[in-house]
């Protein structure tokens, strides 16, 4: 990644955390801005879904990508479900996502917080933050986990290891499951749980599918 765009990134950011609600947005007007169309990446994205197809299932009706940006890691995700939305507070990444043409997903601006343009399709099977949650302040954490166990009947949620002391000690006393997550690049946590909201019984294929795991 090279200087110019660096700051580009932590200007950008910089916003973000100081309320501006657009900076997210303003980040993707650079293609890939974080760097993740490289293979290191990818194998990231194919372990983050193999863990997702072992503990959860390997065939769900349904997923919510929270933060699926230009539609990378929704290309591994897809082969799990019957149709994937995702959905990214940026025009500009949602308008990449869509050009990859993936079958069986669609796109729409959203995030965490505000996802109104989704919330009539839950619940999902699977909902998944990879990768989101630490962009949020410590305030909006409890909102932010409330919100994925009324989006899905059970939920992921991944960051790396430079968020561990930050976040670990909100998901010590959760209702989750912490497991590690490594590749060549490091580690991250992969957490994942059962909506406290949703029971499966309302969806006997994913009852099905997960009867094993």
């Amino acid at each position: 990644m090279n200087f110019l765009k660096k700051r580009w990134l932590k200007w950008q950011l910089k916003r973000l955390h100081k309320g501006d609600s657009q900076a997210m947005s303003r980040v993707y007007r650079v293609r890939d801005p974080w760097g993740l169309d490289v293979p290191s990446e990818h194998l990231r994205f194919k372990e983050t879904t193999r863990m997702i197809g072992d503990r959860i299932g390997d065939r769900v009706g349904s997923i919510l990508e929270i933060g699926s940006g230009e539609g990378l890691q929704t290309q591994y995700l897809a082969p799990l479900a019957e149709r994937i939305i995702g959905i990214d507070p940026s025009q500009h990444a949602v308008k990449r996502a869509r050009s990859l043409n993936i079958n069986n997903a669609s796109f729409e601006v959203g995030d965490l917080l505000n996802f109104r343009a989704v919330a009539h399709n839950g619940p999902f099977d699977i909902v998944t933050a990879c990768e989101v949650i630490y962009y949020l302040e410590d305030n909006q954490l409890e909102r932010a986990f409330q919100n994925l166990n009324s989006l899905g009947r059970k939920c992921v949620v991944t960051y790396y290891q430079r968020m561990f002391a930050r976040l670990d000690p909100f998901f010590k006393n959760k209702p989750v499951k912490s497991e590690p997550l490594r590749t060549e690049l490091g580690e991250w946590r992969f957490i994942w749980w059962r909506s406290t909201i949703h029971s499966e019984a309302e969806n006997p294929a994913l009852c099905a599918t997960t009867a094993n795991k």
